[in-house]
């Protein structure tokens, strides 16, 4: 059985399909924000929009 790398990583970078919330007839857009977990990410964005999640990327240091 393959063993998979323990990496563990403080921030990620959260991708929702957002709907602003002044414009409820508008199309979905994606938009992205640099948080630690999906509760701070959506905290962030969920006054201005409505969030259905849609994907987690772990960020990337820059040596």
């Amino acid at each position: 059985m393959a063993k998979s790398p323990n990496i563990s990583h403080s921030a990620f970078t959260f991708i929702f399909a957002a709907v602003r919330r002044s414009v409820p007839n508008s199309r979905p857009c994606m938009v992205r924000t640099i948080a630690a977990c999906e509760h701070d990410a959506r905290q962030s964005l969920a006054r201005d929009y409505v969030l259905s999640f849609a994907g987690r990327l772990p960020v990337r240091e820059v040596a």
